[in-house]
């Protein structure tokens, strides 16, 4: 299975996640930094199919945000379990359980194990309105990163 390094895979991810939003520096800072604080050793980073299968996510954003602002209604915090198994009634694919801890030491705000739903549906829903637009400042350690990702995923399929 392709890998991504730990440590830069989680923090690319989170800065293609970051990347087509229009947050300002400072607000993705609070995403890096959360997330440079949380990282651990864990074992291996993510694969290209645990990338694509998050941000598959974006085709069903909004069944997930309706079933994520049911908890909200009913005052009820998204737990790990709950946000994995609204992924998987909205999409129908459940969600790799890496790629949920992920999502939740990024975007749970205070640390309590609850998702920070608004934070998430923001950054979302920036992602999907700028789907097509060209970003001339990708870190070249990133699209570096990202190119040997799908050239190695290319030679497995081929072979």
């Amino acid at each position: 299975m392709l890998k991504v390094a730990l440590k830069s895979g989680k923090v690319i991810f989170t800065e293609l996640l970051l990347s087509r939003t229009l947050l300002s520096e400072l607000e993705k800072d609070k995403y890096r930094s959360r997330i440079t604080k949380r990282m651990s050793s864990d074992g291996d980073g993510i694969s290209f199919y645990q990338y694509s299968q998050f941000m598959n996510l974006l085709n069903d954003i909004h069944d997930l945000e309706i079933a994520l602002r049911m908890f909200q209604i009913a005052k009820k915090p998204v737990t790990p379990e709950e946000f994995q198994r609204a992924v998987r009634v909205c999409t129908g694919t459940p969600l790799d359980s890496r790629m949920v801890s992920l999502t939740f030491k990024i975007f749970d705000e205070d640390g309590d194990g609850h998702l920070g739903h608004e934070e998430f549906m923001k950054v979302m829903k920036d992602r999907i309105r700028n789907r097509g637009t060209v970003d001339v400042e990708i870190p070249p350690k990133s699209w570096k990163a990202f190119r040997k990702c799908v050239h190695e995923h290319m030679m497995i399929s081929n072979v």
